[in-house]
């Protein structure tokens, strides 16, 4: 019977270290991290050293920026104003009137 017990203990006490050994993959994961695949590598092979592990950890914490997509804005120009097809007409004659009259 008490065998029973320190296999269960021996098997919760594996569980518990692979847990927090795979933390920083597990978080990464959580967070839905854009590198999650090379956190775990780095924590596969090296997150048995401390070093290795405290990478992983602050790789997973660290967020890539996301990129910045803006449309270009391009000064307003006025058009000039079109001259009607008509060949004798007082329009086509006179200068167009200045769209800057009267703004203030």
């Amino acid at each position: 019977m008490l065998s029973a017990f320190v296999a269960l203990g021996t098997l919760a006490g594996i569980a518990f270290s692979l847990a927090l050994l795979f933390l920083p993959t597990l978080v990464a994961k959580s967070r839905r991290h854009p590198n999650l695949l090379a956190i775990f590598l780095v924590n596969l092979f090296f997150g048995w050293t401390f070093v290795g592990w405290m990478i992983a950890l602050v790789w997973e914490c660290i967020r890539p920026a996301a990129p910045v997509f803006y449309a270009p804005v391009y000064p307003l120009v006025m058009a000039p104003s079109h001259q009607p097809a008509v060949a004798n007409s007082a329009i086509a004659i006179l200068p167009p009137p200045s769209p800057y009259r009267g703004a203030r």
